[in-house]
């Protein structure tokens, strides 16, 4: 974990944790840290594990505009998710003190996140009174892509009537992503690793979802990676609920997004607001870095803890929902010169962070490490803290930090006055006027700061007692969701009845088992069932009648505490099986691998893979491996070895270290497929 997220989990710790005596002296209300509190406990287990491209209602009230018709229950209270490519334009409510409403939505938006990066992506944070309109133009009612597998060998054309040179070749048995269908029906647009092009349809297995794929390959742009979006101020007296869009990108990945018309860069975390005066867009670096109008003579940088402004043109309508309520960057002006941000601005995004950290631990992907490629030297010379943070040994938590004692911190390298407010539960102005600085981004490594404990910051310096939903369950400051994952099935649904099965979450009161459809419904929640009580288990029927049709589907398992969802386990993809003979559900073609049909990998020698199998459907003729390469030269997919034998085994080798994931082991000519677990190096 680096010192970064360490930092802004301390900060989680203690606003979870508000003290009913509020030490912020414009927080009058004592109910708003208790909102806070509510928010940020039932939004950091209800919209974890997000997949790409969904949003997630994440506290009361969030409301929703659809390209079709969901039925009313859709997308009504915490932790139901949307597939963002039927969604027009979300809202979240104003902070309502009476009422206890502060409407938040998380969003998991692919942008120009490679593929290749499994569970990387843009987190959106809409809090407050705002709204966030999609710009892309995606059309619901067609299916984005289709997983295919492939029967026999064919060539890839860069032209539907394939015609001209072939630009690859694709083998039997290749697990492969169907993502366009020309005109006539008889051509399909395939991803297949890093090969793409079209190809005769008749080589793939049978599927009438192909039928609903666009005829052209989707756009580049993901849905809202263009969007505009507008907010207005939220309550002067609880400066912790701002109205605002926060914007976090992957580690060590710059995006690429266009917001009310102007074109951002970022690899960083940024705040997006319109000011109170509605003609004015703000944006605020708070880490990293963001770039507007990049690539072009009017570029502009605008570092961590600077800020920036454009005006904004009168409402238009311009986005999906036909409405003239859009705004546009004005074309009579320019973002003006970056400046540093105010205290007040940079504390703005103090709760908003804390919820991104929260969601993006339980969401993200592996971590992308990046090799250097040349030393740097060393100097002694003090130089201005950076926000590239490196992994550091944290120093003593806000525990040992009691409300109106002071004590004295070593600024070390990629720390911020930020981080050690959010650290020692006390703001960047008690701890500027403490040590008579006059700007918060001159602090050095080194540099020993007097920190003024539990001083204006709205969040108590010694946690209180943990609070009790109920009966004898502690609700926890941070709820540790790691151990609570679904156990069976991760290989397969049967077609018709299953027993699903997950590990028990301490307290719960009850479960709730959701399925996704990912073929027929873009990944949308088609079935919901309730567990009272503390059983693990429940037995549900999986057909077209329940569930739809598809070749691919996806369950998860939420933790219920007294009608409060507490957590959420990791979805789980997997194929369901056929149908019995003469059943109508001709769109699964892949029969769910029996379970004695088993798979495993290793290494068995330097730069060496092995994968052993056993068990195979009978008649298996062949054993097809597919894998993605996440680093280093490993031999391209795919491994196809014959059968017999059975038990058998795979090798294939790599010119030097490598790292593969995402491997999948398929029995021809069934079909049948099995997935193997985590990523391997050798």
């Amino acid at each position: 974990m680096t010192f970064s997220r360490m930092v802004i989990l301390l900060g989680l710790l203690f606003v979870l944790s508000i003290a009913s005596i509020s030490v912020n002296a414009q927080a009058t209300d004592s109910s708003c840290p208790a909102l806070v509190q509510t928010a940020l406990s039932t939004i950091g287990n209800s919209c974890g594990n997000l997949p790409r491209n969904s949003a997630c209602y994440g506290f009361n009230r969030v409301t929703a505009n659809f390209t079709e018709d969901f039925g009313e229950n859709f997308f009504t209270q915490p932790s139901d998710l949307a597939q963002l490519s039927t969604v027009k334009r979300i809202e979240t409510a104003p902070l309502d003190l009476a009422t206890q409403q502060w409407g938040i939505a998380v969003m998991n938006v692919q942008a120009n996140v490679p593929d290749t990066l499994p569970g990387q992506a843009v987190t959106f944070l809409l809090m407050g009174n705002g709204e966030l309109e999609n710009a892309v133009d995606t059309d619901g009612s067609t299916v984005r892509s289709v997983t295919v597998i492939t029967q026999t060998g064919a060539e890839l054309f860069a032209a539907s009537d394939l015609s001209g040179e072939p630009v690859g070749v694709i083998t039997p048995g290749m697990v492969v992503e169907a993502d366009a269908i020309s005109p006539d029906g008889t051509s399909v647009y395939l991803t297949a690793g890093t090969l793409v092009g079209w190809a005769a349809r008749s080589a793939l297995n049978a599927n009438p979802l192909l039928d609903n794929l666009p005829p052209e390959p989707a756009p580049t742009q993901s849905p809202m990676q263009s969007f505009y979006f507008r907010t207005r101020p939220g309550l002067i007296e609880c400066s912790q609920t701002p109205s605002t869009l926060m914007i976090q990108s992957p580690e060590n990945i710059k995006v690429n997004l266009t917001a009310n018309g102007a074109e951002i860069e970022l690899g960083s975390i940024i705040v997006l607001q319109v000011l109170a005066d509605g003609q004015t867009m703000q944006l605020i670096t708070l880490v990293g870095e963001a770039v507007l109008n990049p690539g072009t003579e009017n570029e502009i940088r605008v570092p961590a803890g600077y800020t920036s402004s454009h005006c904004l043109a009168e409402a238009q309508s311009l986005g999906v929902d036909g409405e003239a309520n859009d705004l546009q960057i004005g074309q009579e002006c320019a973002w003006e010169e970056p400046r540093q941000a105010t205290i007040t601005e940079l504390e703005m995004g103090q709760t908003g962070q804390a919820i991104l950290e929260r969601v993006r631990s339980l969401t993200s992907g592996p971590s992308i490490v990046l090799t250097p490629t040349q030393e740097v030297e060393l100097t002694a010379t003090p130089t201005p803290v950076t926000t590239e943070v490196p992994t550091l040994t944290p120093t003593p938590s806000t525990v040992d930090c009691p409300a109106g004692t002071t004590l004295t911190h070593t600024v070390s390298a990629g720390e911020n006055l930020f981080r050690i407010s959010l650290r020692y539960a006390t703001s960047i102005g008690a701890i500027m006027q403490a040590n008579g600085l006059t700007d918060p981004q001159r602090i050095f490594a080194g540099q020993v700061l007097t920190i003024p404990c539990g001083v204006d910051s709205g969040l108590p310096s010694v946690p209180p007692e943990q609070p009790s939903i109920e009966g004898t369950f502690v609700f926890p400051g941070i709820l540790d969701c790691g151990t609570f994952r679904p156990t069976s099935p991760l290989d397969g649904f049967n077609y018709g009845s299953n027993t699903l099965y997950w590990d028990p979450f301490p307290g719960a009161t009850g479960y709730r088992v959701n399925i996704y459809n990912i073929d027929e419904a873009n990944g949308r929640q088609v079935a919901s069932y309730t567990v009272n009580g503390t059983q693990t288990s429940i037995t549900v029927d999986l057909t077209v009648e329940t569930v739809g049709y598809g070749f691919s589907f996806a369950w998860d398992v939420q933790a219920v505490v007294n009608g409060l969802v507490v957590c959420t386990t990791p979805r789980v993809t997997i194929p369901r099986g056929s149908p019995p003979q003469g059943a109508s559900n001709p769109s699964s073609s892949v029969t769910v691998p029996p379970p004695s049909f088993s798979v495993a990998w290793g290494c068995s020698g330097t730069f060496t893979y092995q994968v052993t199998f056993s068990g195979l459907p009978a008649g298996t003729t062949s054993v097809t491996v597919n894998y993605v390469i996440l680093a280093g030269l490993v031999t391209p997919p795919p491994a196809v070895t014959s059968v017999p034998p059975d038990p058998g085994s795979v090798v294939f080798t790599a010119s030097g270290i490598g790292t593969i994931g995402s491997g999948t082991v398929t029995a021809n000519p069934s079909g049948a497929t099995v997935t193997l677990p985590g990523t391997l190096s050798c």
